[in-house]
């Protein structure tokens, strides 16, 4: 039988490392992502199905349940970096909307999916990132949504255990991508240092001296889905090169 995932935010980065992996591994791909055009090219070149979603609106999300229907593997990627700001001058209004983002939209994703998984099981895995478990300057609004995810993957893991589904976090570091160039960016202008040093304070953060690639994030999540990983469930598991 066929077997099917869903990866929300997968038109790029990790998210689409991790959409081609899962379909290099016999999975139906379904991706979902803001991106339309980005999303519609990625699946038109590999076999993919796309569904144009905004996370930040709750009945879009539930009507892109609907479309797809029970899957074996539900990767909720979606996330945004939010400011980089010192916690004394961060708007409610940019706390909320990281929060909108990275925790209401994978509760949302993980409760309309779970209804339909009850009956045969799978697994769900959350992409959290380092920045739950360590202290995190002037990214209070990330650090903190990233770390309510752990909270969510480990309550959901105990409440449908019996039913078959396992889930569990996926914490990754520093993951080389348009994403983490940005951070970057934001990171020396706050700090007041050009973009090379900023890069080089990353790069100093892991113990291997080198940002994580998507593809290893990617061979992570697939193996999480896997039958390999039946007794893996409510885990943390940092992918991070040793960050610190």
């Amino acid at each position: 039988m066929l077997k099917r995932a869903l990866i929300t935010a997968g038109a790029g980065g990790i998210g689409a490392a991790i959409a081609l992996k899962a379909k290099a591994d016999g999975y139906d791909v379904t991706i979902s992502d803001i991106d339309i055009e980005t999303g519609e090219k990625l699946a038109a070149e590999n076999g993919l199905t796309f569904i144009a979603c905004d996370l930040g609106d709750e009945a879009q999300v539930v009507e892109m349940i609907e479309k797809v229907g029970r899957v074996d593997l539900l990767v909720n990627n979606a996330g945004i970096s939010g400011p980089t700001t010192p916690i004394a001058e961060l708007a409610t209004s940019d706390w909320n909307k990281v929060f909108a983002i990275n925790v209401t939209a994978t509760f949302i994703v993980c409760r309309e999916m779970v209804r339909l998984m009850k009956s045969t099981g799978g697994s769900i895995v959350n992409i959290s990132s380092v920045a739950a478990k360590i202290g995190y300057p002037n990214r209070a609004a990330y650090a903190a949504s990233k770390r309510a995810v752990l909270g969510l993957t480990a309550s959901l893991a105990r409440e449908v255990g019996h039913d078959g589904i396992r889930v569990n976090a996926v914490l990754p570091g520093t993951v080389r991508g348009a994403r983490i160039d940005d951070v970057i960016a934001k990171f020396a202008e706050a700090n007041d240092m050009s973009i090379e040093d900023a890069q080089a304070t990353y790069l100093k953060r892991h113990a291997d001296g080198r940002f994580v690639e998507p593809e290893e994030i990617a061979s992570l999540v697939v193996y999480l889905g896997s039958d390999a990983a039946r007794s893996i469930t409510s885990e943390f598991i940092s992918i991070d090169g040793g960050f610190e």
